[in-house]
């Protein structure tokens, strides 16, 4: 109780693909859509060694079912919570909340793009897998928003493109959780956002150029290593920034 007196709106968020999770195999798999992503088990053990100190929350793209995959495997790790769907859906816990039998408010879009396979499990965006034939998709999803009157976001990553009822947020999400981020680690512009409010950013060298250079001017961390050596190296990283801060 002491401790989370201390620790009162602060909170460690971490991204997941491309920053917790690679495709390179280790020890963890996470399953996914069209095979599975890992984490390293000395990430998982600097995880749970960092969720004992101050509160841990993951901000990603996936929804919670896909979350799911990853937090059933961490036994030793303990979420604040969880800002999903890019901060569309926000959860203390995965499982405190079913959207089963809600009406599908996307019908009308999916109807017309019935040639796209449809991605599931998504609580409040509307997320495809566009055929490679498709050379604009954006430009389609466009034309199908405004035959059907709908004023929307769209984000396109890599094969995958969604449909956000309006820009979304993964600071917006945090914060919601009654949390501020003292750490964020991301790699994506999605990620921008906590990159720029939290008092610690870091990134990896391979991430996206806006998010590098975001981290660079706010004198956060960028690990010049990749895959899971680099994550492990940012959690090492966070870990004695926290020790630091708190400790």
């Amino acid at each position: 109780m002491i401790l989370k007196k201390r620790l009162l709106s602060q909170a460690v968020v971490l991204d997941l693909d491309g920053t917790l999770l690679h495709p390179d195999e280790e020890a963890i798999p996470v399953k996914g859509r069209s095979g599975y992503s890992y984490l390293s088990g000395k990430s998982a053990e600097l995880l749970a060694e960092i969720s004992r100190m101050i509160p841990l929350a993951i901000a990603t793209g996936r929804n919670a079912k896909s979350v799911r995959n990853l937090t059933d495997q961490l036994d030793e790790v303990s979420f604040c919570g969880f800002v999903l769907e890019n901060g569309l859906v926000v959860r203390t816990r995965l499982n405190s909340h079913s959207h089963a039998g809600k009406k599908d408010e996307w019908a009308e879009v999916a109807s017309l793009l019935s040639c796209w396979e449809r991605l599931e499990g998504y609580e409040k965006c509307l997320g495809f897998v566009f055929p490679s034939s498709a050379d604009d998709p954006e430009s389609v999803i466009r034309e199908v928003l405004a035959r059907t009157g709908k004023k929307c976001h769209i984000y396109r990553e890599r094969h995958k493109i969604f449909v956000y009822p309006h820009y979304p947020g993964k600071l917006f999400g945090v914060r919601e959780l009654g949390f501020e981020p003292l750490i964020a680690i991301g790699d994506e512009t999605n990620d921008l956002d906590m990159l720029r409010a939290c008092t610690y950013p870091a990134t990896l060298s391979c991430a996206h150029e806006n998010v590098r250079q975001c981290v660079e001017e706010r004198k956060g961390y960028c690990s010049r290593l990749r895959s899971h050596a680099a994550t492990e190296d940012l959690l090492l990283w966070a870990n004695d920034v926290v020790r630091g801060h708190w400790v």
